[in-house]
């Protein structure tokens, strides 16, 4: 019986591979998180806490391979090939992000300073206090919801076809290099320090580009 097993590639020409295979994942992620939002949504009792946190995290997820950072990310040659409809809702689901989870800027929720008092006694006691309220939208729709499974879907597809045009890009440049090269790469096993790496930044940075 063959045994097939790997090696990482530490090679400069891999490093789009790498990347694609990162954008893959997050994109991954957006449309498992939408999917858990949509099955939560039709149970008898949904359970409303998970509404927020799965919206934000199926956002911020489809977001990340568009944004800067260490790695390449999906310019306008990705989007191509988008329905009107698809760019639309592409488009919407980064102004979510950018604007009302990363940032509290769009009309998504309104926080307003009240002055409380008593009807029955308000001409004798005036304003007795002042308080807050507002509103903001907390959850996407299940539309939203089923659109951004549709585009997570469509650039999932498309990001599969880049990272094959890599894999057959890379096989020649491998094998034409010295084998015992190419296995000294080993098997990296991945681990982090959450705590003391956080604000440290992956690799050199010189990766950072657009398609």
């Amino acid at each position: 019986m063959a045994t097939h097993t790997w090696v990482d590639l530490q090679i400069p020409e891999a490093g789009s591979l790498a990347d694609l295979a990162g954008i893959l994942w997050d994109l991954q992620r957006a449309r498992e998180f939408a999917q858990l939002l949509v099955e939560e949504l039709v149970r008898p009792n949904p359970n409303w806490g998970l509404m927020e946190p799965l919206s934000i995290a199926a956002v911020v997820m489809y977001s990340r391979p568009f944004m800067g950072g260490v790695r390449l990310r999906l310019g306008e040659a990705d989007l191509k090939g988008l329905t009107v409809e698809q760019r639309a809702a592409h488009e919407h689901f980064r102004a979510y992000r950018d604007k009302h989870v990363a940032h509290s800027i769009n009309v998504f929720e309104e926080n307003i300073p009240r002055a409380n008092y008593c009807v029955e006694r308000v001409n004798e006691e005036g304003i007795t206090g002042i308080s807050y309220g507002g509103g903001r939208i907390t959850s996407l729709s299940g539309g939203e919801l089923n659109a951004l499974i549709d585009l997570a879907t469509v650039l999932d597809l498309h990001v599969r076809g880049r990272i094959a045009v890599e894999q057959q890009r890379l096989l020649p440049i491998v094998r034409s290099m010295p084998l015992e090269t190419v296995l000294a790469g080993g098997q990296k096993g991945f681990s982090a320090n959450t705590r003391d790496v956080a604000v440290k930044r992956r690799g050199d940075g010189k990766r950072h580009s657009t398609r």
